[in-house]
């Protein structure tokens, strides 16, 4: 549930698995985090692994999103503007649905809010997963959403 220029800021040094049962990743800091406190955020072990294996892959540091250009060369960093480009080239294609929708560097905050709201997850916590400080910011993200409970 972040933008997409925090998700071009991680890199492999903020993952933190020395706490087994929870893998962590930190976000050095956000548009909102005047004071640049970071946030420690949990993964799950499957995309702690996963980031594991890109890394022993690609055999870099820093980080972790990257350009790979069509001969598979892996660049040394992904801009933010590609993230819209790269998830509508990812998207199903076929549905008569996947034709009428086109993905933006908010999909994934303003998805995953609206599918914490459908599951019955109070306000207040979507606002803490998702980096919110204001309701009325939070609830800005969920009108942008056509959707039924």
């Amino acid at each position: 549930m972040r933008g997409r220029s925090e998700l071009c800021a991680f890199e492999f040094e903020d993952i933190d698995a020395t706490n087994k049962s929870q893998p962590l990743i930190t976000l050095r800091k956000w548009k909102t985090d005047q004071e640049a406190i970071g946030l420690k955020i949990p993964i799950s072990r499957m995309l702690y692994e996963l980031l594991l294996t890109w890394q022993r892959t690609a055999d870099v540091k820093g980080p972790i999103l990257r350009c790979v250009d069509r001969h598979g060369n892996v660049g040394d960093t992904l801009h933010p503007g590609s993230i819209s480009t790269i998830l509508n080239h990812l998207a199903p294609n076929g549905s008569d649905a996947s034709k009428h929708i086109s993905y933006s560097g908010h999909s994934f905050r303003v998805g995953r809010a609206v599918d914490l709201l459908v599951d019955g997850i109070p306000l207040e916590k979507i606002m803490l997963t998702g980096g919110w400080r204001s309701q009325s910011a939070c609830i800005s993200y969920l009108r942008s959403r056509q959707f039924s409970l």
